[in-house]
């Protein structure tokens, strides 16, 4: 019957992906939607957490020296792969929807990366990765079954051997991902030369086709940044209200209007008077196998070792510190999503219909 349907699809002059792992699942699924539907119920009604997107450090190693990064500095030993894998397991037994391999090393420098996205598919989880894109057609068929690639694309980003270009490098790579059929999305950082030039990456969006995912100077590492990099206030407020522009005029931005004016509304200061969700609906495993409840947490609280106990009960026991506050666009969003705005569930939806960015 799938034979049947592919085949008339094709003579139709229309694509179809073939491929099994792909479109498995997706960010807007029926099936993850009702499973984060009944996460939600049974908090509110039993205080019943459930770790719905779960986010791996796979590495403290990387090939930048990003003056805007304050995590690899913070990080130890990385988690054996055998261990890896099995609490990729956990994880999914405990009722993930989705992982992400993230920064502050660079995933596509742990060997085994291809072998832990692919574990994570065979589990039925979603799968994202943030990466600086700099090994991206090295690392092709590693990456090729993920469901969203986020790729760091702005002016900050710098190799360890000083005053070599990438920016060119890292575009071309994420080019060849999507290519590939990849989704893939850029993520800017909003630094001062960023704000300055915000145009440069509106234009980038329209000529390829990506959409943007803003992020903004995270309040926990804004002390290491140098001042000249630090946008000031009144640039910041500009530059969003140009990206809330662009937003509606293009649907090529990623992030909520809620979160854009929140954004607008606090910066530099972190958020406060929010509801954060941080520990209940999702969690950050650190690259030593450290569990926290968000990522400004890493390393500055008291945490479970996930390396000599399983991943379900530690999250069930985790601790919640007083919350400072913060500024993270993947936190925020989270939060506004699981707390069932409108506004922000709109947004998905209509991103829901984007094959730039999400697979089918």
């Amino acid at each position: 019957m799938r034979a049947r349907k592919t085949n008339a699809l094709l003579a139709k002059g229309q694509t179809v992906n073939t491929d099994p792992m792909c479109g498995k699942d997706s960010f807007f699924s029926f099936r993850a939607g009702m499973k984060a539907l009944k996460a939600v119920l049974f908090y509110k009604l039993f205080n019943k957490r459930t770790p719905l997107s779960v986010t791996f450090f796979p590495t403290r190693l990387c090939n930048f020296d990003c003056q805007t990064c304050g995590i690899q500095s913070s990080m130890d030993c990385d988690i054996p792969h055998e261990r890896f894998m099995s609490i990729i397991d956990e994880v999914a037994a405990a009722g993930a929807i989705r992982v992400s391999f993230t920064g502050g090393g660079e995933p596509l420098m742990r060997d085994d990366m291809g072998e832990l996205i692919l574990h994570a598919k065979h589990q039925g989880l979603i799968v994202s990765m943030v990466t600086n894109g700099f090994f991206i057609d090295q690392k092709l068929d590693q990456i090729r079954h993920l469901d969203l690639l986020l790729v760091s694309y702005d002016r900050s980003k710098r190799l360890k051997q000083k005053n070599t270009p990438v920016l060119d490098k890292i575009l071309n790579n994420a080019v060849l991902a999507r290519n590939s059929g990849i989704p893939v999305c850029l993520q800017p950082l909003l630094t001062k030369d960023t704000c300055l030039h915000i145009e440069d990456y509106f234009a980038v969006s329209r000529q390829h086709g990506f959409v943007l995912s803003i992020e903004s100077l995270e309040n926990w590492y804004q002390s290491t940044v140098p001042a000249e990099m630090m946008p000031s206030r009144e640039e910041m407020v500009a530059t969003i209200e140009k990206i809330l522009t662009e937003k509606k005029r293009n649907n090529n931005i990623l992030n909520s209007k809620r979160y854009l004016n929140l954004l607008a509304e606090c910066w530099p200061h972190p958020f406060h008077n929010v509801n954060c969700l941080a520990g209940v609906f999702s969690a950050n495993i650190s690259v030593d196998g450290y569990l926290y409840p968000c990522i400004p947490l890493i390393k500055r609280m008291s945490a479970g070792s996930l390396i000599d106990q399983p991943f379900g009960p530690a999250f069930q026991n985790m601790s919640f510190p007083a919350c400072s506050g913060c500024l993270w666009n993947c936190h925020h969003e989270l939060n506004n999503i699981f707390s069932m705005d409108i506004g922000t569930l709109w947004n998905l939806i209509r991103f829901s219909k984007n094959k730039l960015i999400y697979r089918r």
